[in-house]
């Protein structure tokens, strides 16, 4: 199970690059693999520092 996280990666996961795709060619702008505040190990996959809004894509 271990070995299965380890390959997967932490960033650009096929799900992750699909909904990414999309945004962009709306013209929707935002950053990738941030931390939303210094406070928190997480890291949102995609992140509206202005708006304060983080995306968790889970695959």
């Amino acid at each position: 199970m271990r070995a299965r996280f380890r390959r997967r990666g932490r960033r650009d996961t096929a799900p992750e690059l699909a909904v990414r795709r999309r945004l962009h060619a709306r013209g929707v702008r935002y950053r990738v693999d941030v931390r939303p505040c210094r406070e928190t190990r997480a890291r949102g996959d995609l992140v509206w520092k202005g708006r304060r809004l983080v995306v968790f894509i889970d695959g």
